[in-house]
């Protein structure tokens, strides 16, 4: 297993690459598991009451200008120096090597015009091969319960702003939205999550997940994470239907190749039949 990667200090020049991933085939399962969008339908106690005071100016976008990164590096930082999953840092910003990774996305969800959290997409196939970030620390549980020669993507980074007013559960569930679109996009077989040992239950209740190892010490990171992943051909019209707002149609996939832009159509439609 190779060396950990070392947080890196990012620079103005340092913007990764615009587009990611290993393939541009359409997902072969979206007509057997997309579903309506809207507010209504069965989540889950928790997730409905975190959905309920939703603000529909929520957006998303695959982060390209230097603006963007920054924000991305700052909220970043915030979050993890938050928990003392960091160390201070002069420059306020975390960055990893895999930001410029050619399989990885990154998103910045906004409010308002307001970051309020961000996350980051890896991909890998057996087709294109890549380094996932948590290859570093399970790469040995990766093999095991997943096999190397499926479509894996991995969520990492993915925080909240710790200072936002708004419903923690709420911005991770549109976070989640942008995994969800590239597990689509992708015909993945496998969602991958590195998780703090306090939000294993909460990964199992909402999004299905299952625990894939023991706490490991992940790169770059001060406390341990553990290995749950998500089967999503198996899940993912369930996921949907449980949780609206994750689901994906081939209009947000195209509009996805087409902008960087993750939609939320549901909570569009929610406030126009408000407004009406």
């Amino acid at each position: 297993m190779r060396q950990p990667d070392r947080p890196v200090r990012a620079t103005a020049r340092d913007s990764p690459p615009l587009r990611v991933g290993t393939t541009g085939a359409k997902s072969r399962i979206l007509g057997t598991m997309t579903t309506t969008l809207g507010t209504s339908g069965y989540i889950g106690a928790s997730a409905s009451a975190s959905l309920a005071g939703m603000n529909p100016a929520f957006e998303m976008r695959r982060v390209a200008s230097r603006d963007d990164w920054a924000r991305v590096r700052s909220l970043r930082y915030e979050a993890l120096r938050s928990r003392d999953d960091i160390a201070e840092d002069t420059d306020r910003a975390y960055a990893d090597s895999h930001d410029i990774a050619l399989n990885t996305s990154t998103f910045l969800l906004t409010r308002n015009g307001r970051p309020l959290g961000t996350t980051r997409a890896s991909v890998s196939s057996a087709a294109r091969r890549w380094a996932l970030p948590a290859m570093e620390a399970f790469g040995r549980e990766i093999e095991a319960s997943v096999g190397l020669e499926s479509t894996i993507v991995e969520a990492s980074l993915m925080v909240v702003d710790p200072a936002t007013s708004a419903d923690p559960k709420t911005v991770l569930f549109h976070l989640f939205k942008a995994h969800m679109l590239q597990c689509a996009a992708e015909n993945a077989d496998w969602l991958l999550v590195g998780v703090r040992d306090s939000q294993i239950g909460f990964y199992r209740r909402m999004f299905n997940m299952e625990i894939l190892s023991g706490a490991e010490k992940y790169p770059g990171i001060a406390s341990p994470r553990v290995l749950m992943g998500l089967e999503y051909r198996e899940q993912a019209a369930l996921l949907f239907k449980r949780i609206p707002v994750l689901a994906v149609t081939g209009a947000d996939e195209m509009e996805f190749a087409a902008s960087g832009v993750v939609s939320f159509p549901g909570e569009r439609r929610a406030l126009r039949q408000e407004a009406a």
